[in-house]
């Protein structure tokens, strides 16, 4: 501990200059191509370990010690969750000097992939959208994030209390916890979807939690169309957004949709209308109640966990095409996004 001498009266404390770099922030800042969600175990948990480690050594001037034991307890962490698995697996008598923990795990999910769930791709999704268009019959596309599994696993899976400590978000999406009248209608919902996005990452609260909601609620992930939960960015990146919204009505719902209107109009597209705000998931039947009054082809729906309610409701009362839009709105918007 430094221990600062009186200052002498009359006599100014001179300002020390900064040292080092400038303050990096811990967060990285949002980017539209593939959400970091979807990068991939390995690489994710590399890339927030390397920034969280610059950060602290920048904003808290921690001695090398305190870096040297945070460096020690992420090894410690990769080693206990996964090679000591493998250690625990196999017989006494057997190693497997030279394959590397990649190569084990790839061979075990080499054996396993008729257990595997086929998400459709996005060229698959379009195919599917611009025929329900063609054909005049109803069609809704759903996403399940951390978000809405963590409000469907509400008494269920978890316990209220956990399910707040880890959803410290959802009143920001939409759901106040505990929320169980939200909780039984996302299952509806989910129930009478036609295509449900459901998270490609493992990680906590994503596809390590579809399973238990599902088998809580008695949902089969054998009956029906599958898709990735970022089906919406990947509709925009493979270039099969801008086909799906020519020369169609397109109705804009959520909080955004006013600034959208105005993307979507400077491409030539025809917005056939605006419904805004969406006030929680607890206004998904007023919001519906306001769409209907639109004669449209297909709706945009960017309002949180409520979009979910709101997209298989809509599709389902008026015929037409509906689909969860997320946060791709914010992304066209900021011109990250091409469309």
């Amino acid at each position: 501990m430094r221990i600062r001498t009186p200052r002498k009266k009359g006599k100014p404390r001179k300002r020390k200059k900064q040292l080092g770099r400038k303050r990096r922030s811990t967060h990285s800042s949002p980017k539209f191509i593939r959400n970091q969600v979807e990068q991939g175990e390995a690489r994710l948990v590399e890339a927030v370990h390397e920034e969280e480690a610059e950060g602290n050594k920048a904003e808290t001037g921690q001695p090398a010690g305190f870096m040297e034991g945070y460096e020690k307890g992420y090894q410690e962490g990769r080693y206990a969750g996964g090679e000591e698995i493998i250690d625990q697996l196999l017989p006494p008598n057997i190693i497997f000097p030279d394959l590397s923990l990649k190569q084990i795990i790839a061979a075990g999910v080499s054996m396993h992939m008729e257990d595997a769930i086929s998400l459709m791709l996005p060229e698959q999704v379009r195919d599917t959208v611009l025929q329900a268009m063609e054909e005049k019959r109803p069609l809704s596309i759903v996403r399940l994030g951390d978000g809405e599994l963590l409000t469907m696993a509400q008494e269920v899976v978890m316990p209220v209390d956990q399910v707040r400590r880890e959803g410290k978000f959802l009143e920001y999406a939409g759901v106040r916890v505990p929320d169980l009248e939200t909780r039984n209608r996302l299952v509806e919902a989910v129930t009478g979807a036609d295509i449900v996005g459901i998270p490609r990452t493992r990680m906590p609260n994503y596809q390590l939690l579809v399973s238990p909601v599902f088998q809580a609620y008695g949902l089969s992930l054998r009956e029906k169309q599958w898709t990735d939960s970022l089906i919406n960015y990947s509709l925009c990146t493979e270039g099969c957004l801008l086909p799906i919204l020519q020369n169609r009505r397109v109705l804009l719902i959520g909080n955004m949709a006013e600034p959208l209107s105005a993307v979507l109009a400077h491409r030539g597209l025809s917005v056939a209308g605006v419904v805004s705000p969406v006030n929680g998931a607890r206004d998904a039947a007023r919001v519906v109640a306001l769409a209907r009054q639109y004669d449209f082809d297909i709706a945009l729906v960017s309002a949180g966990i409520a979009a979910v309610l709101i997209t298989e409701e809509l599709a389902r009362v008026t015929g037409k095409v509906a689909i969860d839009f997320g946060h791709l709105a914010n992304a066209l918007i900021k011109g990250e996004a091409p469309l």
